[in-house]
Parts: structure tokens; sequence; C-alpha cells
């Protein structure tokens, strides 16, 4: 799920990509893993957000399967976490996933 990400930072964005995770309990919710993935890009206009993680959705270019992102969010939501979408403060895209902090109450 990461290297998608990453790897949709690379094709699509343009300059730096920036990866930041977070797991303090001073940010976000107690117990939860924060990660962002921005990038310089064009980014994606805020009319498509509710499509990104849609079956075979493509942006302006046809690269790809368009199943990436929709894997993503299948992943991350199975392991009970949450996926958005935005504009990043250099104005490419930013991906934030939450996911929880530890071992998985059926482990423990």
């Amino acid at each position: 799920m990461v290297a998608n990400l990453l790897e949709n930072a690379v094709r699509h964005g343009a300059g730096t990509v920036t990866v930041a995770v977070d797991g303090r309990p001073d940010h976000g919710t107690a117990g939860e893993v924060v990660m962002t993935v921005s990038d310089e890009g064009d980014g994606i206009p805020e009319e498509n957000y509710p499509m990104v993680f849609t079956r075979f959705w493509h942006g302006s270019t046809r690269s790809g399967t368009g199943l990436g992102l929709y894997v993503v969010r299948g992943l991350v939501e199975a392991h009970g976490g949450t996926i958005t979408v935005g504009r990043g403060p250099a104005g490419g895209a930013e991906f934030r996933f939450t996911l929880p902090a530890g071992a998985p109450d059926y482990a423990a």
C-alpha cells in the first residue's frame, strides 16, 4: 500500500515527494499511526476526490490500471484504518491514512 502511494507520487507528482509517519499520542487519536504521502505536482482537482478510490478511476493521464488506489483503500480499511485525499502543503496531492497501533484484539 505504501509502495503504491509512493509510486503514484513519483509518477504523477513533480519535485519532492514527502513521507511523514506520526505515531505520537499528541497527534491524531491515541493508539493510531498516521502516514502522509504528498508531492509537488499539479494535484487532483477537488471535484475528483470522491472518485479517486473507485475501481478503474484515472486522472488526466491514462497510465496504470486504475486499481491501485482502490486496492490501497481496501487494505487500509481491512486493517481498521481510514484514508483520505486532499491538497498537500506544496500544492500537489496528499494522501493520508491512519491505522490502529499495536496488535489487533484477535492476536492478543
